[in-house]
């Protein structure tokens, strides 16, 4: 892919993402409520596979600073530009170690988890201290909240990193897109 169409779909899945974003096409984690699966991922994660990492980084960075443009929550808009870079980032260093569609998804589930659960961490415990009680007594304890902001993470990853590779499978089958 030549770079006039790697800016290209950049762009184009930058809106897709920030459209996705305003029509709040989400749904809420039952468990925890205040966490979103978010459809505004995908679009950026088929970035990542059709153009490449720093294609990704600036397709979502692009969705990010939208979000904020639009009058986003600043805090909620930057943790979901941690998730989904983390997933990148995980992704493309451990595509780097080892060239494996399974490696390269578990580098991508293992640093958005864990980047998430310090993100989350830092949220209760620095910045807003207050909600920490609010968050525990949804999830029935400190440890369950943390447990199942990790699986919540691990569950986006399984759709996002999934949808996108599935559609980005068909569509190289049919054009041969190489990164």
């Amino acid at each position: 892919m030549h770079r006039t169409q790697k800016m290209a779909l950049t762009a184009i899945m930058a809106s897709l993402s920030l459209s996705l974003s305003i029509l709040k096409l989400e749904l809420p984690y039952p468990i925890l409520p205040y966490l979103k699966f978010d459809f505004a991922e995908i679009p950026v994660t088929l970035v990542y596979f059709l153009a490449g990492f720093a294609w990704s980084v600036i397709a979502e960075s692009l969705h990010l600073i939208g979000m904020l443009a639009r009058g986003a929550d600043p805090i909620g808009a930057t943790m979901k530009f941690l998730a989904v870079l983390s997933m990148l980032a995980g992704g493309w260093f451990a595509k780097k170690t080892v060239r494996s569609t399974i490696v390269e998804f578990t580098g991508a589930t293992l640093l958005r988890v864990s980047t998430m659960i310090l993100a989350n961490w830092i949220y209760f415990t620095l910045l807003f201290p207050n909600f920490l009680g609010y968050a525990v007594k949804l999830a029935g304890g400190i440890y369950l909240l943390y447990i199942y902001t990790a699986v919540f993470n691990l569950i986006h990853v399984g759709v996002s990193w999934g949808l996108s590779w599935f559609i980005y499978s068909e569509v190289n089958k049919r054009i041969k897109v190489h990164t």
